[in-house]
């Protein structure tokens, strides 16, 4: 079943996927008189709407459009451009793309109803088509705010030239449209064979419903619907004995373990917290919904996960693409759990004395840190055998395809796929939804709600242990308040890579304090970086302005 998402061509003559505009009437799909007779009709139709979850490792830019990291190739994606404040209506942040699939869905739910074939089946397609939608429009709300909010398949090119439909109603239609038809969705597939987490199921729709509510602040409703997922049998993965392969890198001189069982804890945590995002483990129970990626065998091969080129360093056969910044990097807590008190970037840059061998105070900062900190980040000096014997991670400088920051990420990349070779070809699969945010969006909803209490603290110390780290501190994060920044961070570690921080820094109103410029590890800036208030929200492309006039009053209302 890997392959159902994204194998079908013919899907995509059939809904009209060549076209890039929402105002051309789609000429080179299959009459729907001649197509629409049978149930194999209708999943190539499904697996074209699928293919809106293809390549969602390109979430990963948008850390680099906030304060994780750093996209140093603007021809890439618009993170570069984002990031720096160079925000205009020739940036297209993603609108005109997710209209096609709108049209796609809304084709689909249009015509299924003339197919021959089994009804439960009929129902549960339906149901799926419609959480894509709905996971569609609320992305384009929370990228644009208000958009023309398009129900039905259509034949004339004015019939979207619309006005724009408030943020409020949109995202009200995602919340709708996912509440009513949860029930008729296939249960968790997590754990499951054959891997199906690449479908939509009522846990995905819930586990969905809980990111829009919470983004939103409807706070009391992410809660219940966090909730669901929580007793959908969803788990964090966990590694519970180690191999010869776990224990290769020596941490000893890293990290002091009080005893064997605190080397053990430590151990686990780092394969337990690396290894999720290992192909060998794709389709484990903490996967909700995910992007499937499979090996072609050949470089820039469509089905792959471009992170092991984009994060991995040059001399892994990477570009560097996408690489942490200092303040991520500063952010990863002490290994007793509480906060990492960082040197002055000065100190820090005479402490490194760029193009020798890092010096033991610069090495100091790395000692005693968050587990998720080395199964994350390369850092100079780091090691990482399990890539390879004897690999150490150095850094002397900006230089062809190197880190412009530093460091490179770790996460997400599995030794197997480095050694291939092939750019944009690991066959790992990348996590849209996992359990670990699921477990953060109830902690971070209920704290809101009703401060700190006992169901908070369980479900951060889950994740907190399976990653080897001690529990909350209760005595000292006993207000709403300062649970609020311990959840925040934790959340901006955990989920680090996975493109949730860009609307994490916009929904908490702390962009313009956390958009400053960053600079290397040798002090020297990395990029200019500005903030303005507009850019909450991003600008209508102009090639959609020039479609639809009514989209005018409301780019200006937003300050583009």
């Amino acid at each position: 079943m890997k392959k159902f998402i994204y194998t079908s061509l013919i899907s995509l003559l059939i809904l009209g996927g060549c076209k890039k505009s929402i105002d051309f009437v789609p000429q080179d799909k299959l009459s729907a008189g001649t197509f629409w007779k049978s149930q194999n009709d209708v999943q190539l139709a499904l697996t074209g709407c699928y293919g809106y979850l293809a390549n969602a490792y390109n979430y990963a830019y948008d850390d680099g459009a906030a304060d994780n990291a750093y996209c140093q190739y603007p021809w890439e994606s618009n993170a570069t451009l984002i990031s720096a404040g160079s925000i205009d209506a020739t940036l297209d942040a993603g609108y005109n793309g997710r209209y096609v699939f709108i049209r796609r869905y809304n084709y689909f739910l249009d015509n299924i109803g003339k197919a021959t074939m089994d009804e439960t089946l009929r129902k549960r397609f339906i149901a799926e088509v419609r959480v894509l939608r709905a996971f569609t429009y609320y992305e384009l709300a929370h990228y644009f705010g208000a958009v023309p909010l398009l129900t039905k398949s259509y034949t004339d090119p004015g019939e979207t030239s619309v006005a724009p439909t408030p943020s409020t109603e949109v995202i009200k239609f995602a919340t709708d449209e996912i509440k009513a038809v949860a029930a008729d969705l296939s249960p968790s597939y997590s754990g499951g064979t054959p891997n199906q987490t690449g479908r939509i199921t009522s846990g995905a729709a819930w586990a969905i419903l809980t990111r829009i509510q919470l983004e939103y602040a409807q706070y009391a409703d992410a809660v219940i619907s966090a909730q669901k997922v929580m007793v959908a049998g969803y788990q964090l993965f966990r590694k519970t004995a180690l191999t010869a392969s776990d224990t290769k890198d020596d941490y000893s001189t890293l990290v002091t373990f009080a005893d064997d069982d605190a080397k053990q804890k430590f151990y686990k945590g780092l394969a337990s917290y690396q290894q999720q995002f290992w192909a060998a483990n794709e389709g484990n129970k903490e996967a909700i919904l995910v992007s499937q990626n499979i090996q072609e065998n050949q470089s820039y091969a469509p089905y792959g996960n471009g992170l092991r080129t984009l994060f991995a360093t040059a001399n892994m056969g990477g570009w560097s693409s996408i690489t942490p910044i200092q303040g991520l990097v500063d952010a990863y807590w002490k290994s007793d759990g509480t906060a990492f008190t960082p040197p002055t970037p000065e100190q820090r840059a005479a402490d490194f004395k760029i193009k020798e061998t890092p010096t033991a105070n610069y090495i100091n900062e790395f000692k005693n840190r968050d587990t998720r900190l080395y199964a994350s980040i390369l850092f100079p000096g780091a090691t990482w055998n399990e890539y390879k014997d004897g690999y150490v991670f150095t850094w002397a400088g900006v230089a062809g395809s190197e880190s412009s920051t530093g460091y490179n990420f770790k996460k997400y990349l599995d030794p197997p796929s480095l050694e291939s070779g092939l750019e944009f070809d690991a066959p790992q699969d990348y996590s849209i939804i996992r359990y670990a945010e699921i477990l953060l969006a109830y902690a971070e909803a209920k704290n809101e709600v009703s401060g700190p209490d006992a169901t908070i603290f369980a479900a951060l110390d889950d994740i907190r242990d399976r990653a080897g780290m001690p529990p909350v501190n209760q005595i000292v994060n006993n207000t709403k308040e300062k649970l609020r920044e311990v959840i925040r961070n934790e959340r901006r570690i955990e989920l680090a890579g996975e493109g949730q921080r860009y609307f994490d820094i916009r929904r908490w109103n702390i962009a313009a304090s956390v958009m400053k410029t960053p600079k290397d590890i040798a002090n020297v800036q990395v990029q200019e970086r500005n903030w303005n208030a507009k850019f909450m929200l991003m600008p209508y492309p102009q090639t959609a302005l020039d479609r639809n006039a009514n989209l005018k009053p409301a780019q200006a209302a937003k300050g583009y």
